[in-house]
């Protein structure tokens, strides 16, 4: 029996939840009165495998059940009269049962058991800079940006809440049992069960259904540079050319905000960016890729966001921007419950969101974002996008209102951005994004979210890294170093620096980017050289990298692998939130405490090589690792081959070489058991080894090695 007493139930109530502006955090509030359940209910003529039932809930309320039974998939539908505020489903939960997925989690555990989660108002610092009355009233609230209503548990199950409302629970066993539930203003409850046999199973049954992530072009995957403020483009010519002075490699560089006239505008600052044509070009042929940062709304004032430090740039951020009156005369804004655009202040200013159901707004906006891209911008950093951000009373040009939709809102705001690449890069342009929700695994990249510098922030982004896996996103990054400084003031500091770079190293996308100066330059030697090596690392294993996210993009199984989906039966699968497997022969245990030279790493089963020292260990056990400052624990699955680029290919950055010709190196790590080992590159190429003979098919030039 994996789902045991399930129940469906109501709750009258209120609510009041808080939006904090400053964090975007939100503090949810609910006032609701004794669940209601099923009294009596009665059987209607329908197909054996889903008769729905109808019946009467405690107090008098009718309600309507059905049930739908397909292939190891299971579908409740659950909804009733008279709109209390909650309905959800509740069952027993079983002993020693754990959960995860649920989105990026940033926390210091994988496992959410006995948790209650509300999606989107879930994220609170509770680091070491927080405040003691913070502190004992949960943390200070985040941006929860990337929930995903779905979660793993371990005892043979997950859970898909089809819905994109905000608002939805899940309690994990808080209460001694475990329950989802919606805002009953969302629509009916509506939950899919996966029984698979194993955990990554049933995620890929999740992705066939809500999409695979796509499998992105190589610069994707390679090193970002960006800075939180370019003040003019002389400092993004700074940041290039020290890349080269300093032999680091290089693959694009984001122009975060402000680059525009105002918010959002699509315009360059011709004050801020004299030749934004020529600066674009002059990287580009170079082999480094341009990034511009936008969000989903146009400003009536942008007075308290980001400007360039000139008096012009400053008077006309004051103004409406000037594509604002013609987008609302033609109906492009989500609109308030009176009809009229809906009118809200974010982080850079007071706007109106773009409203991405109607197909003429969507058009206007791509239309935007193409005047750009025809100047050779590449990528598009889509910052925003959270449903937190829509209260329930918006109305959307499709009907839907913000208490039914708010969530989907970030996932049409990324698929327009991704035609908007696609119409002028084909399959070369990479979308960048913050927000989360099912399904938005499927177009571009995700990062975390900001992050204060220090220890317990670094830890939680490789928990959320891990939850966020488990929820389908394979193609992910971070701000290495931290975006918020260091107690929010000071630049991140060289120990913690170094620490978040090597676990930058072995992360999909390598971005650096933060309110200081963090370039490795501005540190010392040492700094400068683990930087370079960590960089030229990180680019070395792109094919690796392209392989598994190759994978993923077939099967749902992401780069960054919880031992959970790697090995079912590990009695340690659901409690590992330090360490992870990357690609299908790397298991990576990034350092994340402040002055330590070594931790303890619990291996997997199976034989092991140390990737530093070549020492050979066995897994399904704790083993102990050097971690000196130049070094973070990495471990190769013996018998596997490493398909790597050669060193000198990529000392400035993976530039434009086609992937079909480029070099490459291949190293089988021990001897594999059955004789026989290989690899399937993204781009078809076969790298095998068989009793000592090495092939590729087709042929090209590589260079085999055998530890």
């Amino acid at each position: 029996m994996l789902i045991d007493r399930l129940s469906p139930w109501a709750a009258v109530g209120e609510a009041e939840d808080r939006f904090i502006h400053y964090t975007e955090g939100v503090i949810p509030h609910e006032r609701l009165e004794p669940r209601e359940r099923p009294e009596r209910a009665s059987a209607v003529n329908g197909p054996p495998s889903g008769a729905p039932l109808h019946g009467m809930l405690h107090g008098g309320r009718t309600f309507r059940f059905a049930a739908h039974v397909a292939d190891e998939h299971v579908t409740l539908t659950f909804d009733t009269d008279g709109d209390p505020l909650r309905i959800g489903a509740s069952w027993a939960l079983q002993a020693g049962e754990a959960f995860t997925g649920v989105g990026a989690r940033h926390g210091t555990s994988v496992d959410q058991a006995g948790r209650m989660i509300r999606l989107g108002a879930d994220r609170r610092y509770t680091g070491p800079d927080c405040p003691p009355d913070l502190l004992e009233a949960g943390g200070i609230p985040q941006g929860d940006c990337a929930p995903v209503p779905w979660v793993i548990s371990s005892c043979g199950w997950a859970l898909w809440i089809e819905t994109s409302g905000d608002g939805v629970e899940l309690d994990l066993g808080a209460s001694g049992e475990v329950s989802a539930s919606t805002r009953s203003a969302a629509g009916p409850l509506r939950l899919h069960f996966f029984t698979d046999p194993t955990p990554a199973a049933r995620l890929r049954r999740y992705c066939s259904l809500t999409g695979y992530p796509e499998l992105l072009p190589e610069w994707a995957y390679g090193h970002w540079k960006s800075r939180d403020v370019y003040e003019h483009e002389r400092d993004v010519v700074d940041d290039f050319e020290r890349y080269r002075e300093h032999e680091l490699p290089l693959d694009a560089i984001v122009i975060d905000s402000p680059w525009e006239t105002q918010y959002n505008t699509w315009e360059f600052n011709g004050r801020q960016f004299p030749d934004a044509p020529g600066l674009i070009r002059r990287m580009r042929d170079d082999g480094v890729r341009t990034v511009v940062w936008v969000t989903p709304w146009v400003n009536l004032e942008s007075g308290e966001g980001q400007y360039p430090p000139d008096e012009e740039s400053e008077r006309i951020h004051r103004e409406p921007a000037p594509n604002y009156a013609p987008a609302a005369e033609a109906g492009h804004f989500v609109r308030a419950a009176d009809g009229r655009p809906y009118v809200a202040r974010w982080w850079m200013g007071t706007g109106s969101p773009v409203d991405f159901t109607s197909k003429a707004a969507e058009a206007w906006w791509r239309g935007l974002a193409r005047r750009v891209l025809d100047l050779g911008v590449e990528g598009i950093k889509a910052d925003d996008g959270e449903g937190y951000y829509l209260p329930a009373d918006t109305r959307f040009a499709d009907g839907r209102t913000g208490a039914e939709a708010a969530w989907a809102w970030g996932g049409l705001y990324r698929e327009s951005m991704q035609c908007a690449l696609r119409e002028s890069h084909g399959d070369e342009g990479v979308l960048f994004g913050r927000s989360g929700w099912a399904g938005q695994q499927r177009h571009g990249m995700l990062w975390g979210g900001d992050q204060a510098s220090d220890f317990w922030s670094l830890r939680a982004l490789v928990n959320a890294t891990l939850t966020a896996a488990a929820s389908g996103f394979s193609n992910w990054s971070h701000d290495v170093g931290g975006y918020l400084g260091e107690r929010l003031v000071e630049r991140c500091p060289k120990e913690l620096l170094i620490r978040w770079l090597q676990f930058g190293c072995f992360t999909p996308l390598m971005h650096a980017h933060g309110r200081f100066q963090q370039e490795a330059w501005t540190y010392d030697r040492e700094t400068l050289d683990v930087y370079r090596s960590f960089l030229l690392l990180h680019e070395r294993l792109v094919p690796y990298v392209r392989a598994a996210a190759a994978t993923a993009a077939r099967t749902g199984l992401p780069i960054v692998r919880p031992l959970f989906l790697l090995d079912r039966s590990d009695r340690h699968g659901f409690a590992i939130s330090d360490s992870y497997g990357y690609g299908p022969a790397l298991w990576v245990a990034p350092v994340l405490d402040d002055g330590a030279r070594r931790r303890r790493v619990e291996l997997p089963r199976g034989d092991w090589i140390d990737y530093w020292t070549r020492e050979r260990l066995s897994g399904g056990r704790e083993v102990t690792a050097a971690a000196p400052i130049d070094r973070i624990p990495v471990f190769v699955r013996a018998g596997s081959v490493i398909v790597t680029y050669p060193e000198g290919h990529v000392a400035r950055g993976l530039g434009d070489t086609p992937e079909a010709e480029r070099p490459l190196e291949a190293t089988l790590w021990g001897a594999p058991a059955l004789g026989s080992a290989g690899a399937r590159l993204a781009d078809g190429t076969r790298i095998r080894w068989r009793r000592g003979s090495w092939s590729a098919t087709p042929e090209r030039d590589v260079t085999f090695a055998e530890l």
